[in-house]
């Protein structure tokens, strides 16, 4: 069974979020249609994928707005207070669906004479 989280923000309001552990790559490929900058503007980017994430994530809320899944516009109606603890607590979704890569020096074998290879 899956279990969903309620998120309340600065503002007073609040937004439900599915279970992440329930996300498909059917969602992964919405969160990334929702981005539409060519790399040149990363703040923008992120922007679009933080959108993107919420549309796929927020089953309800308690603004008087459409639901992001419907219309991503509601989410630019939403009071600024609430922006920065949005972004914080999709990080670990956006984790969840692009893993970093692993850092060479992470990697790196103290007692090895050589170098790790390229992948």
């Amino acid at each position: 069974m899956s279990t969903t989280e309620r998120h309340t923000l600065p503002s007073g309001g609040w937004v439900q979020f599915r279970d992440p552990k329930t996300l498909r790559r059917g969602d992964k490929k919405r969160a990334v249609a929702s981005v539409t900058g060519d790399g040149e503007r990363p703040l923008s980017m992120a922007y679009e994928m933080t959108d993107g994430i919420l549309a796929i994530l927020i089953i309800d809320w308690s603004y008087d707005l459409p639901l992001p899944s419907a219309s991503l516009e509601s989410l630019d109606l939403l009071p600024l207070e609430d922006d920065e603890e949005l972004m914080k607590i999709t990080e670990p979704v956006r984790k969840l669906l692009w893993p970093e890569a692993a850092d060479s020096k992470d990697t790196k074998d103290e007692a090895s004479p050589t170098e790790p290879s390229a992948a």
